[in-house]
């Protein structure tokens, strides 16, 4: 899964690699070093009212459009975890089907932080690029529209699938990772059909590319964002060998979907 990531780097997200033409971004649009489901996280996206590429911040939790009040919104998101969109039902869930279909975009960040270890020793750990720039998840994007007074709400999710050889280490499953040459592709909200093909011919395995090492516990509190917080930590502080080994998993208990509720 997907559930906690850095942006230490804004202005690393260029308009000449992800091909926007415009943005809306907080105009003091600083750093995140520990980004949560249910805040604000870059996406870029085709935009079909202005009918161009745009990166946008957007709400880290799918809301569906048939919610009617703010009230439901913000019941939605305190109730359920959309955040990330299994590939395995991500065609048929009703709360992810219109998005599936023409609502694609990229989740664009420059870090994943993932948690190592037994249960209460685990380690938390940051994986990114060598270079330390960003790199695109596979996700889906909507509108929210209150149907009383026209308040927007843009949210988004993202995509995973079962984790690879090297990702296993963290975690079983991991975000569907999308490279440069399979952008345009995603984004066509003229493409209806082959998604899931193309994730699965374009999946962008950075093996060679990404890095990771243990960080400070800081990073523990979801309320804690400051650069300290993805220091390195000594080997002396976590207590073990920075290779962390395949760790074993249990069914997590999942905030659940209301799919079902969506249904036409």
């Amino acid at each position: 899964m997907c559930g906690r990531a850095t942006v230490v780097n804004p202005d690393g997200i260029t308009e000449k690699l992800y091909g926007y033409t415009r943005k809306f971004v907080p105009s003091d649009w600083k750093p995140r070093y520990n980004l949560n489901p249910r805040e604000e996280i870059p996406a870029v996206y085709y935009d079909p009212f202005l009918h161009q590429r745009v990166l946008r911040t957007m709400h880290w939790n799918l809301i569906p459009s048939k919610l009617f009040t703010r009230d439901q919104v913000d019941a939605f998101d305190s109730q359920y975890s959309t955040f990330n969109a299994r590939i395995e039902t991500v065609a048929s869930a009703p709360t992810f089907q219109e998005s599936w279909r023409r609502q694609r975009c990229l989740v664009v960040i420059d870090g994943i932080i993932e948690w190592v270890g037994e249960k209460k020793h685990k380690t938390p750990h940051l994986i990114r690029h060598r270079d330390r720039i960003p790199f695109a998840m596979a996700g889906l994007w909507n509108r929210w529209r209150g149907k009383a007074d026209g308040e927007e709400m843009w949210s988004c999710t993202v995509v995973v699938t079962d984790a690879d050889d090297w990702y296993r280490r963290f975690h079983d499953r991991m975000a569907v990772l999308l490279g440069p040459d399979s952008y345009d592709e995603w984004l066509d909200p003229d493409r209806r059909r082959g998604q899931l093909d193309l994730l699965r011919n374009s999946a962008y395995h950075m093996d060679s590319a990404l890095e990771y090492f243990p960080i400070s516990t800081l990073v523990n509190n979801p309320g804690y964002d400051s650069a300290d917080c993805l220091e390195p930590a000594p080997l002396l502080e976590t207590g073990r060998n920075p290779e962390p080994t395949r760790r074993q998993t249990r069914p997590a208990k999942q905030k659940p979907q209301l799919d079902l509720l969506f249904e036409d």
